[in-house]
């Protein structure tokens, strides 16, 4: 799988977990992280699977242990650390060859950071008496990031605009997909996905902010091209559930 580019550039493998068939892409939150970033780098890139039942078999692995995703580049020893490699990847590819992926407001990098951690512990819970509080946590975190994308960032806000008005901005930072998208917006696919399957929560219409935003992302071809299917995903939260 490859991405285009011309001969100068550097030579770039990510690798990446396989779906449950061995060979085609898997539901990686981290590996889409960094395949999200190289598809907008719009660089030359090879994507390899990683069958994780099998990655004693694969070579490059035996002294990187379970690490994946892992990123080589030019024959270097290999990146293994998911925020190394983006922080990298963004001063490596640089402006002006290579769009800026870097947010203008810092109140974008922080947006909707408690999300995981608290999807995470809901959609592994199996105590009756945790589960209302544990998705009230959930709901609560969602909320915080709808309440972000409603509200204009400053450089949405001029002399001729109501700065109460709400935004219409595609992602969190503008219209443009930058590094917190490429981090938050495969966790919320999973939340949206999983917790919907395996707990019967949905995302709330009336979060309309929430799901501008989710939609917009699955009109991207970044995003789209770096998906999975849903089924993956609802696979891998059964195995931390213990139902599979």
């Amino acid at each position: 799988m490859e991405n285009g580019g011309d001969q100068e550039e550097p030579k770039i493998e990510l690798f990446v977990k396989a779906a449950s068939d061995g060979t085609s892409l898997g539901d990686c939150v981290f590996c889409q992280r960094i395949f999200m970033i190289l598809c907008l780098k719009k660089i030359k890139f090879s994507v390899t699977t990683v069958d994780m039942t099998k990655k004693h078999l694969f070579k490059a692995l035996p002294s990187l242990g379970t690490k994946i995703p892992f990123l080589m580049i030019d024959g270097e020893e290999p990146i293994t650390d998911v925020t190394e490699m983006a922080n990298y990847l963004e001063k490596r590819l640089a402006p002006p060859m290579y769009p800026k992926l870097e947010p203008n407001n810092p109140e974008a990098a922080m947006a909707g950071t408690e999300i995981f951690q608290k999807f995470s512990k809901f959609i592994k819970n199996s105590s009756q008496g945790d589960e209302e509080r544990l998705q009230r946590a959930l709901y609560i975190a969602l909320v915080q990031l709808n309440e972000f994308l409603v509200r204009r960032l400053p450089d949405e806000i001029d002399d001729d605009t109501d700065e109460n008005s709400p935004s219409e901005r595609k992602f969190l930072d503008g219209d443009q997909l930058t590094h917190p998208d490429c981090n938050l917006l495969p966790k919320l696919h999973h939340v949206r996905v999983a917790t919907k399957a395996l707990k019967g929560f949905e995302i709330p219409e009336d979060l309309t902010g929430l799901w501008r935003y989710l939609n917009a992302a699955y009109e991207t071809e970044e995003f789209k091209k770096t998906l999975y299917p849903d089924e993956e995903v609802i696979k891998t939260w059964q195995k931390h559930m213990g139902k599979a």
